[in-house]
């Protein structure tokens, strides 16, 4: 168990700590709406302690030299994380919604992968900035990637997933020297930015849309960084005129509904000949049906809540265009009448292969069904 009760802090340094201006920001339940807590809003003099605090154990510690220190504490790390799995799976649900049936994805498989061997990259301060939609998982595989090598990281995770990976970097208080891993929280862009171009920093990965990794890609870029950019785009499948198209269709839509849409690279649209869209329409319907929507730390939940108030407004408004397109919203599409971030599952058919519901990424539990002559 985690030493590190009390307020939360930011882990910087090998310590939890207030922020430089003592700033913070309210967190609310995306499930009911009502307020959770309030986290550290860490500002530009907080991540500069961040970065140094990496640069230093990098660069002026035997930290990057001896493997065998840091196999050790990899793996007294590891072990922390996997006793207080439960703790993080509850914090997760809590903070974004992700249902906990869905921890070994989440949870579970990423602190299992965590790298035992020795890594054979030269050591680096890498800065990793993650979304809401991953709140732990390209967290501690960028970690994991960082600590074999010698590196260290400064973790910048989205403001509404923020609390699950501080409790992550207050675990690691406990395992890993000094620096090796800080954790920054905030909710200024100016902030993640300065995290991207500061001189002491070799590398930046970047997880999340693409509007947000143009920006942090140029800036990184003409810092002469490192860049790595994973960004989510929508999938569009074409089922064939055959007996396995309602199977196609279905299994999209139990997978777009699950965790609320909100994961990368889903199949968002399905492409049916016309004359089998009512046959796919049914199919999807009932496959959403199946879908159980609730409570996310109910075991039996698949369908959690958005995981914020503006997420659930964006995925709404995308419904609406598709509606004054002319498209048919066969199920869902309006918010479920209860407190917090609700969008139930829904099929929108009829929607022209060229529609921003079918280019541009939802997030949200929604697939379209294409149809083609």
């Amino acid at each position: 168990m985690s030493t590190h009760a009390g307020p939360v802090g930011l882990p910087i340094d090998g310590r939890e700590r207030a922020t430089r201006e003592g700033w913070t920001f309210p967190v609310r339940s995306p499930a009911t709406g009502d307020p959770l807590w309030d986290l550290p809003d860490a500002g530009q003099e907080d991540a500069q302690d961040a970065v140094e605090a990496a640069w230093r154990a990098v660069h002026a510690t035997g930290w990057s030299t001896d493997s065998p220190m840091r196999l050790k504490a990899l793996l007294g790390f590891r072990e922390a994380l996997v006793a207080e799995s439960d703790r993080l799976v509850g914090l997760m649900a809590t903070e974004t919604g992700v249902p906990v049936a869905l921890r070994a994805e989440h949870v579970d498989d990423p602190v299992a992968a965590l790298r035992r061997g020795p890594g054979r990259a030269a050591p680096r301060v890498t800065t990793v900035i993650t979304p809401a939609t991953s709140p732990l998982a390209v967290a501690l595989d960028e970690i994991g990637r960082a600590v074999v090598t010698g590196g260290a990281v400064v973790l910048k995770p989205a403001p509404e997933a923020a609390r699950v990976a501080i409790e992550v970097g207050r675990i690691a208080l406990d395992f890993l020297p000094r620096g090796v891993l800080n954790v920054v929280a905030t909710r200024d862009v100016d902030v993640a930015i300065a995290l991207t171009v500061d001189r002491r920093v070799d590398e930046v990965a970047f997880t999340g849309s693409e509007v947000v990794a143009e920006r942090v890609r140029d800036a990184a870029t003409r810092a002469r960084k490192r860049v790595r950019v994973d960004t989510g785009r929508p999938v569009s499948i074409r089922a064939r005129n055959d007996s396995d198209l309602e199977s196609v269709v279905a299994a999209a839509a139990t997978a777009v509904a699950t965790n609320a849409g909100q994961a990368c690279r889903l199949t968002t649209s399905v492409v049916v000949p016309a004359y089998r869209y009512m046959d796919a329409r049914t199919a999807a319907i009932r496959a959403m049906d199946s879908v159980v929507v609730g409570d996310p730390h109910d075991p039996e939940t698949r369908c959690g809540p958005l995981r914020s108030a503006v997420a659930r407004d964006r995925v709404l408004r995308y419904v609406a265009l598709a509606e004054s397109e002319g498209a048919d919203v066969a199920r869902g599409g309006r918010a479920l009448d209860r407190p917090g971030w609700w969008v139930p599952p829904t099929v929108v058919g009829g929607v022209d292969r060229d529609s921003r519901l079918v280019t541009e990424e939802l997030l949200g539990p929604v697939l379209m069904i294409v149809t083609r002559a």
